[in-house]
């Protein structure tokens, strides 16, 4: 099995960079790391932050495309760096640590489906609100901007297409 490269980074030091395209994913072995879109401009946007152990980068990885976000080391950080043959010989040699990644992604999906159905349940408000003539309330447009607001960051994420 090909070992993977054991890095480390400082606090601040770029990991990688969004659009950049390389075929490999990370493990946290101590440290934490930040996910940022527009990293360093003035609509930089933190989207996610990881700390103590996890993995990230395992998405562009598996579909063999250009990284959606920049991973900065919140401090000083040490990862395992598999690349797609180390990825591939876990399935055999670690069962256990792809599972784990699975279950990951999973979460995130599960975060992105109650996301949806907060989207299609404020949406059908403002919709009857509008049939209705009734007044939006402030909740129901503090949702929307909330919802508006998270649709954006996922379409940037996403390469800015939510078809493909």
């Amino acid at each position: 099995m090909p070992q993977p490269q054991e890095r480390t980074f400082k606090r601040g030091e770029v990991i990688y960079r969004e659009n950049q395209y390389e075929m490999c994913m990370y493990d946290i072995l101590f440290g934490s790391v930040r996910l940022y879109q527009n990293y360093g401009k003035p609509n930089e946007v933190l989207i996610k932050e990881y700390g103590g152990s996890g993995y990230f980068g395992e998405l562009e990885l598996v579909e063999a495309r250009p990284r959606t976000t920049t991973a900065v080391a919140a401090e000083r950080t040490i990862v395992k760096v598999y690349d797609r043959e180390g990825f591939a010989a876990l399935f055999a040699q670690k069962p256990s640590m792809v599972l784990s990644i699975m279950q990951q992604m999973s979460a995130r999906i599960r975060k992105l489906q109650r996301d949806y159905n907060d989207a299609c349940r404020v949406a059908a408000e403002a919709l009857e609100a509008e049939r209705t003539g009734a007044e939006k309330s402030r909740r129901l447009q503090s949702e929307r901007k909330k919802l508006s607001d998270r649709y954006h960051a996922y379409l940037k994420l996403l390469g800015g297409n939510l078809t493909d």
